[in-house]
């Protein structure tokens, strides 16, 4: 048992409390209580943490991003899409083996378990890495979310062949995966539907059925281009929206990554929708994707997240610098400075989150009864002061430098801003290895 004290407790609960030189209390990875300075003669027996007047806030959940191309940062800047795929990201990722991608895979959980993330969604596991990668992520103790690439191959598709997978051999691995884990796992495995450019009426059946049948959560990138939205109307006749609820996804759990094509009359599938967005500004922009128009689809019920995409088109796992960008954007889309407040930006990167991975009992707030998934930022610098203004601090001014401490399910994985679960010199050291290796691999030039 601890008690974590003299610190400002920033709870993300439902009244979005803010308790100065609050006390919270973890037993066996749970908050088990949560009040003032009186909490400290109730536990005297708990091991005591003097916050020393830091923040302790929930750990900020990442709900998309791609462990593969961790390696290509800085190698994919400023292409077109087509280009961008065809010639950096496809011959990359077919290149990898279980290694490379392993090495790629703790690059990017370094940086995000560095920058306050404590749970992630990986939407697309290839046939070189799940069960590892699984093991990997619950011996650091992050929380993952891991969705098995499932697909059917088609003919004609641009798709190097080496990255298609049949449906049925995957859906296997994923189900083999899937039981490997128990009910307290830090690791739950996803289906991951590659569907982009690859429009199928029977993927989706496929899917649902996995999904009600078997109790898979999914996670797809979806109207994420205007040929992604033609393709749907091509062949079905439908809007992307009307089409998952021709098909019942919309009343599953499922992750739908982007969204910066849906049309304004798709909005109102959102109210009734068990279905949620993850919203990637950072990539968005950097990839003249489009906008999504998230100010607009929550106020029609839509839950949405927040998610960093990859190093390959984002350049960083920071969700500080994501929750800023998200503010930003919106702000100016709408020419409107009451848009995407600095606390809704903060609400999408914790309980938003949590609602999209359909955790919203066991993480995304400090409550007690609630998993101690929770950060700490030290306030005192000089870009973060005076902080009078919390959530206009943390999302306007902070990044992930300023995250000190990181805590899941009570478990201490950095401390003073070192992991304590990786040898960060190994990591870098193994991923710049890595790359020259699976970039020979791939004949793929480095750009310098």
């Amino acid at each position: 048992m601890r008690l974590f004290y003299h610190g400002t407790i920033l709870t993300m609960d439902e009244q979005k409390r803010i308790m100065e030189d609050g006390v919270l209390v973890e037993h066996l990875g749970k908050i088990v209580a949560l009040g003032d300075a009186s909490l400290i003669e109730q536990y005297p027996q708990a091991e005591k943490v003097n916050l020393q007047g830091k923040i302790l806030m929930p750990g900020l959940i990442n709900a998309h991003v791609h462990l593969a191309q961790a390696l290509l940062r800085g190698q994919a800047d400023d292409m077109p899409l087509e280009p961008w795929l065809l010639k950096r990201i496809w011959p990359f990722q077919a290149a990898h083996d279980t290694d490379s991608f392993l090495k790629s895979a703790r690059l990017a959980m370094l940086d995000m378990m560095l920058s306050g993330t404590t749970t992630f969604v990986e939407s697309m596991v290839i046939h070189y890495g799940l069960e590892p990668l699984a093991e990997e992520v619950e011996r650091l103790g992050l929380r993952g979310k891991l969705a098995k690439v499932v697909m059917h191959p088609m003919a004609g598709s641009i798709l190097p062949v080496s990255l298609q997978e049949n449906f049925k051999d995957s859906l296997a691995e994923a189900r083999a995966s899937k039981n490997k884990r128990g009910q307290d796992s830090l690791v739950e495995i996803w289906l991951g539907p590659r569907w982009t450019g690859m429009f199928n009426e029977q993927l989706m059946e496929d899917v649902k059925e996995a999904m009600e049948m078997e109790g898979f959560k999914a996670t797809m990138h979806f109207a994420e281009s205007e040929e992604d939205v033609e393709e749907i109307k091509k062949k079905s006749g439908l809007t992307p929206m009307a089409f998952l609820k021709k098909h019942h996804i919309l009343e599953n759990k499922m992750l739908l990554i982007h969204g910066t094509h849906l049309p304004v009359e798709d909005d109102r599938y959102w109210q009734d929708a068990q279905a949620t967005l993850v919203h990637c500004p950072v990539s968005a922009m950097k990839g003249a994707m489009g906008y999504a128009d998230v100010p607009r689809m929550q106020a029609q019920g839509a839950n949405v997240s927040l998610g960093t995409d990859a190093g390959a088109c984002n350049n960083t796992h920071d969700l500080f610098r994501e929750m800023r960008v998200a503010s930003l954007w919106h702000k100016h889309e709408h020419q409107d400075t009451s848009i995407m407040p600095a606390g809704a930006s903060l609400e999408m990167a914790t309980m938003g989150g949590a609602r999209s991975l359909y955790m919203q009992d066991i993480i995304g707030s400090l409550e007690v009864g609630k998993d101690a998934d929770m950060i700490t930022i030290e306030p005192n610098r000089v870009h973060l002061q005076p902080m009078f203004n919390l959530a206009s601090a943390l999302v306007y001014s902070a990044d992930g430098h300023d995250v000190r401490d990181v805590y899941v399910r009570g478990r201490q994985l950095v401390k003073n801003g070192v992991s304590l679960v990786l040898d960060q010199d190994k990591v870098i050291y193994e991923a710049k290895e890595a790359m020259q290796k699976t970039a020979n691999k791939a004949g793929m030039d480095i750009i310098r």
